[in-house]
């Protein structure tokens, strides 16, 4: 009953290195992602289609053509139909023209209208931004 009690405790000494030894090394080792990462590709966090023209697969050739699209705030002015060196006060005058003319209430059941509801407001707010960073 002795050598049993003994043999016991040495499994659960040794399952206790192992252990030990397993979360300082192994540790690491998981938060990298396995043992068998990309091995056979199931615990890559891309797929296939990332990078060879999957779904929103960017056809650009260059990083420049990035740089060659308008901006977010000139894409703004553009949908409140003002040129970008309007005044604050100017921009706040159209989003109200425009903000009553497509306001739901007054276009009941009108996707396109709310949709442009959307397109006024969100520009409205990159302008205001734009504003407050120039300050």
């Amino acid at each position: 009953m002795d050598s049993l009690f003994k043999f016991i405790l040495r499994l659960l000494e040794i399952f206790f290195y192992v252990l030990i030894f397993d979360l300082i090394f192994g540790g690491i080792r998981r938060l990298r992602g396995g043992r068998n990462r990309n091995r056979d590709n199931t615990q890559s966090r891309y797929s296939d289609e990332d990078f060879v023209g999957g779904a929103d697969y960017d056809s650009s050739n260059s990083y420049s053509d990035f740089y060659q699209d308008k901006s977010q705030v000139d894409q703004a002015f553009e949908a409140l139909g003002m040129p970008r060196e309007s005044s604050l006060k100017e921009v706040k005058k159209r989003y109200i023209e425009l903000a009553k003319k497509y306001h739901p209430d007054k276009n009941p059941n009108n996707l396109e209208a709310q949709a442009e509801m959307t397109k006024i407001n969100n520009a409205y707010d990159t302008i205001v931004d734009y504003f407050n960073r120039r300050k």
